[in-house]
């Protein structure tokens, strides 16, 4: 008797753990991300003023490029945040956006040594610099910021 009440309290514990798995699975997250999302949907680019690089390349200020594919999953989460520092440095720096996956960009994927994503580089051209911003998108915003402003601090002490 002891050994079927064990078991029928193992079953019941296990359904349970079944259903709090499958909620936090299932559970949208708060950041406008979930996994569920249809990852051979193109990524949705925030309206904060990011561009093409070839757009970029025109506008006289550093870049932040995010080089980025529509199939990765920190892509798609780390999008909001890259957003939201394009507003934030819209005067200090033009963000644009790269998609890998496209034939035209094969050849700046290949220059930028591309290995996985998102890769966010620091492209200056009046000093002809290319600064990559490490692990990009595991970072959290305060961290990125720390980063961009050091930039600026080095760019204007060497331009002096």
């Amino acid at each position: 008797m002891k050994r079927k009440k064990f078991f029928i309290g193992l079953f019941i514990f296990a359904v349970i753990g079944l259903f709090i798995f499958a909620y936090l699975a299932l559970k949208p997250s708060s950041e406008g991300y979930s996994p569920q999302q249809n990852i051979k949907a193109p990524i949705e680019i925030p309206d904060s003023g990011i561009v093409t690089i070839e757009e970029a390349n025109k506008i006289d200020k550093p870049i932040v490029a995010m080089f980025y594919v529509d199939w990765c999953s920190y892509c798609r989460k780390f999008m909001p945040v890259f957003g939201k520092l394009a507003k934030e440095y819209k005067d200090k720096y033009t963000f644009a956006v790269i998609n890998c996956d496209m034939s035209q960009y094969a050849n700046l994927v290949k220059e930028f040594h591309i290995m996985g994503f998102p890769t966010l580089f620091i492209i200056d051209n009046e000093v002809n610099h290319k600064f990559s911003l490490n692990m990009a998108g595991t970072v959290d915003n305060s961290v990125m910021k720390e980063e961009l402003d050091s930039y600026l601090n080095v760019r204007n002490n060497y331009i002096k």
